[in-house]
């Protein structure tokens, strides 16, 4: 995909189905081969089990404990990769497309994901690896982030700290459905795209899962 002079900037036709999402991400100028895995992957979707009324006694009264507000994330910060990137939020175009910002500088949270602070599923964060203009983006070095570094979301007037616990290569357009889940443990996903450049696009995503410390 092609926008404002960029070469191939973009992503892939974001499909909904039988309350699942699949998405590719497209993007340029990227080493030919497909990073390597790395961590263990979050646990599989949450289902809340039933419950029953057994108890005998009225229980104790609980402790109020107020909710913090939850916002929308507007900076994502990795210092090992020395990123400070700002975010906004993104929807998808007509085509189906997902919309990320045309700066690779500046990430992307789609809006249907979940907010940081939320108990239940992924906060999805995208962006460009690089453009034919601009060179290097935010996420350039994603690839590289080891397991166990510490991701931080800025959110209203808080920053909420993950953890990251594993790093995946996935083929384009191939990304897990449960990404796209709001019935997941809570988790942080960063997308961006890597392996070979071929035809205007690359042949991988690559994903790294980070966990709320």
């Amino acid at each position: 995909m092609s926008r404002h002079g960029r070469r191939a900037a973009g992503w892939a036709t974001l499909v909904a189905g039988l309350g699942a999402l699949a998405v590719g991400v497209v993007l340029v100028l990227r080493p030919p081969s497909a990073p390597a895995d790395a961590g263990v992957l979050p646990p599989p979707v949450v289902v809340s089990a039933p419950t029953t009324a057994t108890a005998t006694r009225a229980p104790a009264p609980a402790l109020w404990t107020p909710t913090p507000a939850l916002w929308t994330p507007t900076k994502v910060t990795i210092d090992r990769l020395d990123v400070g990137a700002p975010v906004d939020p993104v929807g998808v175009t007509r085509d189906g497309a997902l919309d990320v910002p045309d700066d690779p500088d500046r990430l992307g949270w789609w809006i249907g994901s979940v907010l940081p602070g939320e108990r239940r599923g992924t906060v999805l964060i995208a962006g460009h690896v690089d453009t034919a203009e601009d060179g290097q983006g935010a996420l350039y070095r994603l690839e590289k982030l080891a397991v166990g570094s510490r991701i931080e979301v800025r959110a209203g007037d808080r920053s909420i700290a993950y953890r990251v616990t594993a790093r995946r290569s996935y083929a384009k357009s191939r990304l897990p459905k449960a990404l796209f889940r709001r019935d997941t443990s809570p988790q942080l996903a960063l997308v961006t795209c890597g392996g070979a450049f071929r035809d205007g696009t690359y042949d991988h995503n690559v994903v790294v899962y980070a966990t709320p410390m």
